[in-house]
């Protein structure tokens, strides 16, 4: 009878511990436990979330505020002596010159140049004046078409230019007709002719990330192509003149463009954080570029 009574204790005691299960207590110990560490998890890879996406729009700003640097300081970099056209905080205007010439001959009304036009060929068709510069005189400008400005290129030309004693030799092509640039006897050979095209830097609202601004670029009258987004309100230029330390937000008349011999130029790109703030994200960037326009 005793091992019987063993037996059937023994048979039992499985379906006793199976038919255990947690105490209140201990459900909700696991509960609060499951949503502490679901907090921490969820908690972190927001926070991650959030450095990544506040990391990339870092990173996107400077670089529009960058490109947009590289883009305006080589642009005004190239401007010639007397190539401002106006210049305001939001907006400046010059002449850009497309290619430069050098004057090997001329015949009455023909002048005969050095005119290296295969690479620039395109960008002719865009030119709106040229400019001529008479040994050391100041450049002078003119309002032009390239097809009202360019006659021929070819032997002729070569053959012109090689009895004024320049070197033609496989260059023939690059030797270039022009006629009507000035009166008879105002150039000779050695001076220099540039073809250029009037261009617009703008700071703007742009028109790919509305509420900001942004810096466009193109032919002055035409529309302009919006080359860099993300900008703040507070993005200028400024100009500063000879003999003067400091700089103008503004410079109007001939003589006071005349005399501009850097532009210094201020960009903000901004951005709203991840956070919720508004244009925590921000980025500077300052430049001042000397320019050969003051004469």
């Amino acid at each position: 009878m005793v091992i019987d009574a063993w037996a059937e204790s023994a048979r039992r005691e499985p379906e006793r511990i199976g038919i255990q299960g947690f105490t209140l207590l201990e459900a909700l110990v696991a509960m609060v436990l499951s949503t502490v560490i679901v907090s921490l998890v969820t908690s972190t890879f927001l926070a991650q979330n959030r450095f990544y996406t506040d990391a990339m729009n870092r990173a996107g700003i400077q670089e529009s505020v960058r490109g947009a640097m590289s883009r305006a300081s080589s642009d005004l970099h190239a401007v010639f002596r007397g190539g401002i056209v106006s210049g305001d905080p939001t907006s400046v205007v010059f002449r850009l010159p497309i290619l430069v010439a050098g004057v090997c001959a001329v015949d009455d009304q023909k002048t005969f140049a050095f005119l290296p036009m295969d690479a620039a060929h395109r960008s002719l068709l865009a030119a709106t004046g040229y400019g001529l510069r008479a040994g050391k005189a100041d450049w002078r400008y003119e309002p032009a078409s390239w097809s009202s400005v360019y006659h021929s290129s070819g032997e002729s030309a070569a053959e012109a230019c090689a009895r004024s004693g320049a070197d033609t030799v496989g260059a023939v092509s690059a030797f270039a007709r022009l006629d009507g640039l000035a009166p008879s006897g105002t150039l000779l050979p050695g001076d220099l002719v540039t073809v250029y095209e009037d261009v617009e830097l703008k700071i703007a609202p742009s028109k790919l990330r509305p509420g900001t601004r942004a810096l466009f670029r193109g032919p002055v009258g035409d529309v302009l192509a919006e080359v860099a987004t993300g900008l703040s309100g507070a993005s200028r230029f400024e100009y500063g003149r000879t003999g003067r330390t400091g700089f103008r937000s503004r410079v109007s008349g001939k003589g006071n463009l005349a005399r501009i011999d850097r532009v210094r130029i201020y960009l903000e790109g901004s951005a709203p954080a991840s956070s919720g703030g508004r244009d925590d994200l921000t980025f500077e960037l300052t430049q001042t570029v000397p320019l050969r326009n003051a004469n």
